[in-house]
């Protein structure tokens, strides 16, 4: 008998790699070939849920074929921290993290700080023409459009 998080953390898991396998059958932009691969590597990482513990190494080389298919697909997966901690031996053997594992390692990060905003300058095209001028003080050519 499971428990029932175990089975919440698999159903979570397989609903990751189905979302995975909507995008690789609903982008028109990916060839036979990638999407053969894609389903292949999406088919075995789903045969490997139903077990109490994924086979390493066949999980490995799915995460990889997935990986060679088309490389977002992957990112997109490891985006998912369910899918992550359901795969989390064969994603050490293969030497790659989740991204929430990444954030956490770098808790400061500069990509995490936000954009900011309009800093309150005005663009150059906005500008009278006595004022727009580049950094040697040549008058600049008129905007596009005039």
């Amino acid at each position: 008998m499971t428990l029932p998080t175990a089975s919440d953390r698999t159903a979570r898991a397989r609903s990751a790699i189905y979302r995975t396998r909507l995008l690789v059958n609903r982008t028109p932009h990916f060839t036979t070939r990638t999407r053969r691969e894609a389903n292949q590597a999406l088919d075995l990482l789903d045969a490997q849920l139903g077990l109490n513990q994924v086979n390493v190494p066949e999980s490995a080389r799915a995460i990889e074929l997935l990986n060679r298919a088309a490389p977002s697909l992957a990112f997109g997966l490891l985006r998912d921290a369910d899918f992550v901690e359901r795969f989390s031996a064969p994603l050490r053997h293969l030497g790659i993290r989740g991204i929430e594992q990444r954030l956490d390692e770098v808790p400061g990060s500069v990509m995490a700080v936000p954009i900011p905003g309009p800093i309150g300058r005005r663009h150059r095209d906005e500008l009278p023409t006595e004022e727009r001028t580049d950094a040697e003080g040549n008058p600049l050519p008129p905007p596009p459009g005039y």
